[in-house]
C-alpha cells in the first residue's frame, strides 16, 4: 500500500534551527489540543450544573478517581516519549518503532486491568471518600461508564504521545479536536434525552466520552500504521521484547507514582471538602477543572519542550536541551501571566460557566483568586517536570512531587481547614486538628504553597543536576519488524 503524503511534521529535524520556532512549531498544536481537552473536561461539569450542585459534586468526585488511575498509567506514556524521542534524535527510526510497539503492548495490558477494576468497584471507590449517599447514587453510574471507556481513552492518549515523540503534533491535534467536538455534540443529547433518546443524566456525558475516544484512537493509530509520521508501526512478526518492556517500566514507574500520588492527594482533598456539603464539593470540583484553563498553553509548550529535549539529547546536544528548557519556561511564564490575571480579576464570570448557584459562586470567588497564583507556579513546575521526565530523569520529579504533596500540601490543608473538625471515611469518623479556622479556603492556600516549593526544587535540580546524562535506550540485537 502506498504511503500517504508526509507533512513537515514527519520530516522536520527538531535538533536543528531556531529553538523558539521549533517550540512553537511543535507546541501550538498541543496548545490547541490542551484547550480542547480542558473544554471537554469542563463540559461534563457544565451540563451537570443544569442538574444541580449534587450532580456537579458527583461528576467531580468520580472524575478524581478516573484521573487517579489515568495519571498512573500516563507514567508509561512518559517513558515511551522519553525513549522514542531519544531514538528519533539519534536517527534510529527502527529502534523508535520497536520501542513504540512495546509501549502499545504495555498500555493495552494495563488499561484492560484498570477498566475491569474500576467498573467492579466504582460504588466502593466513592463510598470510601465519605461523600453523601446522594452523591454516591449520582456518581456510581457515571464513573462506571467512564471506566468502561478507559481503554479507548488510554489508547487515544498513547497514540498521540507516540506521534508527538516522533515530532508530529499535528495529527494528535486533529484527533483531539474530532474527539472533543464529537463529545460536546453527543453529551447534551444523551444527558437531556434530545432527539427522542432517553435522558441519561450525567451518565450521558460518560457514554459520549467513550464513543468519541474510539474515533480519536482510530485517527492516531491510522497515522502510526500508515507511516504518515516518522514512526511506522506494523503488526508483522511482533514479539514481546522484555528488556525494552522492563526499561519502559523502570523509567515510567517514578512518573506513574508521581502522577498517582498527585491524584491521590486530590482525592484526599475531596474528603476534606466533603464536610462542607455539596457546595464545598462543587467548588472544589469546579476549580480543579478551571486549573486546566489556568494551565492553558503551558502543558502544550511543556510537552513540546520535552520532545525537543529528548531528541536533542539523542543527537548528542545537551547544550541545546538546556536552552530549550529556558525558552519553554520563558514562554510559559508570559502566557500564564495573562491568563491567571484574567482569572483573578473576573473569578465570578469564570465560575458562572459551571454553576449558577449563588452559594457556589460566593464560596468559589476567593478560592479561585488564591488558586490563580498557584496555577502560575504549578505551570512552571510542570514545564520543568515534563522536560526532565522526557530526558529520562523521572526520579527527581517524583520525589519533589511526593515531598511537597505529603510533606506540605496535605498537612497544611488539614491544619488550615479548621472548621472541618471530623472526616467521615467508610463509616468511620476521624478528628482533624485545625489552626486559625480558615475553613475550606485552607485548601487552595495549601495547593499554592506546595506548588511554589515544588517549583523551587525542580528549578534547583535543573540548574545543578546531571539530568542530561541519563541513559534511556536499550538496544536489542535486532529490531523485529523494523522498517
Amino acid at each position: 500500500m502506498a504511503q500517504r503524503r508526509r507533512s513537515e511534521y514527519a520530516t522536520r529535524d527538531l535538533t536543528q534551527g531556531s529553538i523558539p520556532k521549533n517550540l512553537w512549531f511543535l507546541g501550538w498544536p498541543q496548545i490547541v489540543s490542551g484547550a480542547a481537552h480542558a473544554i471537554d473536561l469542563a463540559a461534563d461539569l457544565f451540563w451537570a450544573g443544569f442538574l444541580g450542585s449534587r450532580s456537579v459534586a458527583a461528576v467531580g468526585v468520580a472524575q478524581s478517581w478516573v484521573q487517579f488511575f489515568n495519571t498512573a498509567r500516563m507514567g508509561l506514556d512518559t517513558s515511551a516519549r522519553a525513549m522514542v524521542s531519544r531514538a528519533v534524535g539519534a536517527d534510529d527510526l527502527p529502534l523508535a518503532n520497536h520501542i513504540a510497539r512495546q509501549a502499545v503492548f504495555i498500555n493495552v495490558t494495563v488499561s484492560v486491568i484498570v477498566m475491569g477494576f474500576g467498573v467492579l468497584l466504582s460504588d466502593w471507590l466513592l463510598r470510601i471518600l465519605g461523600v453523601t449517599q446522594a452523591v454516591v447514587d449520582d456518581g456510581t453510574a457515571y464513573q462506571q461508564w467512564r471506566f468502561l471507556g478507559f481503554f479507548w481513552f488510554a489508547m487515544n492518549q498513547l497514540g498521540g504521545n507516540l506521534l508527538q515523540a516522533g515530532g508530529d503534533s499535528l495529527t494528535p491535534m486533529k484527533a483531539q479536536l474530532v474527539t472533543r467536538g464529537l463529545h460536546l455534540v453527543l453529551s447534551p443529547i444523551l444527558v437531556f434525552g434530545w432527539l427522542g433518546l432517553p435522558a441519561l443524566g450525567v451518565s450521558g456525558t460518560a457514554i459520549a466520552t467513550s464513543i468519541a475516544q474510539i474515533v480519536g484512537t482510530y485517527m492516531n493509530f491510522q497515522a502510526l500504521y500508515l507511516g504518515t509520521s516518522k514512526l511506522h508501526l506494523t503488526l508483522e512478526n511482533f514479539t514481546i521484547d522484555w528488556p525494552v518492556v522492563i526499561q519502559q517500566i523502570k523509567i515510567g514507574t517514578p512518573a506513574a507514582i508521581a502522577g498517582a500520588e498527585r491524584s491521590a492527594a486530590q482525592v484526599i482533598l475531596v474528603g476534606l471538602a466533603a464536610p462542607f456539603g455539596a457546595t464545598g464539593l462543587a467548588v472544589y470540583s469546579i476549580t480543579q477543572r478551571i486549573q486546566m484553563f489556568g494551565g492553558f498553553g503551558s502543558q502544550g509548550l511543556a510537552m513540546a519542550g520535552g520532545v525537543i529535549v529528548g531528541q536533542s539529547l539523542g543527537a548528542g546536544q545537551p547544550a541545546r536541551a538546556k536552552a530549550t528548557i529556558w525558552w519553554a519556561l520563558a514562554l510559559v511564564a508570559g502566557v500564564q501571566m495573562v491568563i491567571c490575571s484574567l482569572m483573578f480579576l473576573f473569578p465570578d464570570a469564570v465560575i458562572f460557566l459551571f454553576s449558577r448557584e449563588a452559594d457556589v459562586i460566593e464560596m468559589g470567588i476567593p478560592w479561585l483568586r488564591i488558586e490563580a497564583f498557584g496555577y502560575m507556579l504549578f505551570a512552571a513546575g510542570n514545564t520543568l517536570a515534563q522536560c526532565l521526565n522526557t530526558a529520562g530523569e523521572t526520579m527527581v520529579p517524583m520525589w519533589s512531587t511526593l515531598g511537597t504533596l505529603w510533606g506540605v500540601q496535605q498537612p497544611v490543608a488539614i491544619l488550615l481547614t479548621g472548621s472541618a473538625v471530623t472526616w467521615d471515611v467508610a463509616g468511620q469518623s476521624f478528628a482533624i486538628p485545625g489552626l486559625w479556622n480558615i475553613g475550606i479556603l485552607g485548601t487552595p492556600i495549601a495547593i499554592m504553597v506546595a506548588a511554589g516549593m515544588r517549583l523551587g526544587i525542580l528549578f534547583g535540580y535543573f540548574l545543578w543536576g546531571p539530568w542530561w546524562k541519563k541513559e534511556v535506550l536499550v538496544r536489542p540485537a535486532a529490531y523485529v519488524g523494523a522498517h
